[in-house]
């Protein structure tokens, strides 16, 4: 059986980029993350704003290593970390004056991944 998982030079780079950086602090988050991103594109993670709204509190900070869907409504600020994101679930985060960045600059600003929640 042939291993599938992710083909963009991208996505690889920050694979190896989340599996340096856990071996480097020794902070296991960012492995499992890196576990979650490597799957095939169709069994990653997708994520609504509500689940999000759900689990966080104003000012939380929470990477989802897929994609993130505006379905659902969110009320407080909170910054997410996410490999992707509709127009929609974009225009929400901001709007309740959160913050949408990439994976790379969470990693860079949190190495330690110290205040960092995962949603899956």
């Amino acid at each position: 059986m042939v291993k599938s998982g992710a083909t963009d030079p991208n996505t690889r780079a920050l694979i190896k980029a989340l599996r340096r950086t856990a071996n480097r602090h020794g902070v296991n988050i960012w492995k499992r993350v890196a576990e979650l991103i490597a799957r095939p594109a169709r069994k990653r993670v997708v994520v609504n704003i509500g689940k999000i709204a759900r689990y966080t509190d104003d000012g939380d900070i929470v990477v989802v290593p897929g994609k993130v869907l505006g379905a659902g409504t969110i009320a407080h600020k909170v910054t997410v970390a996410a490999l992707n994101a509709s127009a929609s679930a974009r225009s929400m985060i901001v709007g309740a004056g959160g913050s949408l960045i990439s994976i790379d600059e969470l990693l860079a600003q949190r190495p330690t991944g110290r205040g960092v929640t995962i949603i899956i």
